[in-house]
């Protein structure tokens, strides 16, 4: 109970000065605060057990507390500081305030926040309960953390496999991670608002552009007004993630949208291109230009054309009716590869990159070059067994293990399918 609607809290001018507990509500995080100054000043002017409570039982300055103990001074000034504590808890804080604390605790989840701010905030509510049958041993507090932090963390927690068991060294291994996964966000959160960014700089280009055109009421057609002759003209929409990336890596400029120009939007004298005639930016048209200008292209993708023969079927001896007259069959020798044009990412770039993968509808394995998932940053993790290789078409049958695997993500150019 207290008499005071307000919330008490610890006063003290000095370490050599009695602490107050001013007059309020008494809950558990002030009165805990109380006792640590009261253990402090009793230590630092040296008072014997035995006189500590009559020391410091002045120093709460709620007259229902103050008329508590002058009704009963004689049986508190005769007991130890820790006794009068438990009465003080038993007392004066609210009925059942042990298991309102537990269950605040054990409802609490990460969220958002660090995971270091959380698990303190977790422990320190822990601490209030030292001495009651509500406080919970550092296993339990360890188990609550690994099931509440929020699903990104606990995704890399499993990957990682971290195994600890004491608290504090496991708490130092988590927050790590987190601080890790946290980097991530943030280059993830960087990337997009560079996205943005030149997105709103297209949409200012095209606002500028649409003040020096006009409609003509003739044939229905925007014209640009500095053409003598009102030739059509059409707005180019919006690059792709791919064409942004191939622009931005290959000496770009993002007016005239031509890769190894040597200037910027801001100099660019060729202007906007005309929607009708442009052609969409690919790697192997970036390839052509490089080899033309004699630059090298950062993000242009090789990927080996060869085709070979896997299969060799004789002529009619499949299709037919088994005769040798009729029209004859001619089967297929060979068919292009199935291949995707798809933007892939990982912690080791800074945006998505496109990449033209094999498509092997024949193959139980997804493969991917060793050079590719570390340019990605892809996190290697080990098979639980090596797995054997062989090559099929090798005269000497070679084989090798398989040892360890990536997790990889696949995006389709319009963003509208995830594999």
């Amino acid at each position: 109970m207290s008499s005071s609607s307000k919330t008490a809290h610890v006063e003290q001018s000095s370490a050599s000065k009695p602490p107050f507990l001013t007059l309020g509500k008494v809950m558990p995080e002030a009165l805990q605060f109380w006792e640590m100054r009261c253990a402090q000043f009793s230590m630092h002017k040296g008072i014997p057990e035995a006189d500590m409570v009559k020391k410091i039982a002045w120093g709460m300055q709620d007259p229902w507390i103050q008329d508590w103990y002058l009704t009963n001074q004689e049986e508190i000034d005769a007991i130890t500081f820790k006794e009068y504590m438990t009465e003080v808890c038993n007392i004066w804080l609210p009925l059942g305030w042990a298991d309102i604390v537990r269950h605040k605790m054990l409802a609490s989840m990460q969220g958002q926040h660090p995971f270091n701010e959380w698990a303190i905030n977790v422990q320190s509510q822990n601490t209030l309960l030292h001495g009651t049958t509500s406080h919970l041993p550092d296993v339990n507090i360890l188990y609550h953390l690994k099931s509440h932090m929020n699903a990104e963390l606990a995704t890399d927690y499993h990957t990682e496999s971290v195994e600890e068991e004491d608290l504090c060294k496991w708490i130092e291994r988590v927050h790590i991670l987190n601080e890790k996964c946290l980097r991530y966000l943030a280059r993830q959160k960087e990337a997009i608002e560079i996205v943005l960014c030149m997105e709103r700089v297209h949409s200012n280009a095209d606002k500028k552009l649409s003040t020096n055109t006009h409609f003509s009421s003739n044939n229905n057609t925007t014209t640009k007004g500095s053409s003598s002759t009102l030739k059509p003209f059409t707005r180019l929409p919006s690059l792709t993630n791919s064409e942004w990336q191939l622009l931005h890596d290959n000496d770009r400029c993002f007016k005239c949208c031509e890769p190894f120009m040597g200037h910027t939007s801001s100099n660019c004298t060729k202007g906007f291109p005309d929607g009708v005639l442009y052609k969409t930016l690919t790697s192997s048209s970036v390839t052509a230009k490089k080899m033309k200008k004699g630059k090298d292209v950062v993000t242009t993708v090789e990927v080996e054309e060869t085709c070979y023969t896997v299969a060799v079927v004789m002529l009619s001896a499949v299709l037919g009716n088994g005769t040798d007259s009729g029209e004859e069959c001619m089967a297929l020798l060979q068919t292009p590869h199935l291949r995707w044009d798809c933007l892939i990412d990982g912690p080791g770039v800074s945006s998505p990159i496109n990449v033209s993968v094999l498509i092997d509808y024949g193959s139980s394995l997804v493969l991917i070059g060793e050079e590719l998932a570390d340019k990605l940053g892809l996190h290697r993790q080990q098979l639980a067994k090596p797995l054997p290789i062989s090559l099929t078409l090798s005269k000497d049958k070679d084989s090798f293990l398989l040892l360890q695997y990536v997790k990889l993500s696949c995006t389709s150019l319009d963003q509208v399918y995830t594999s």
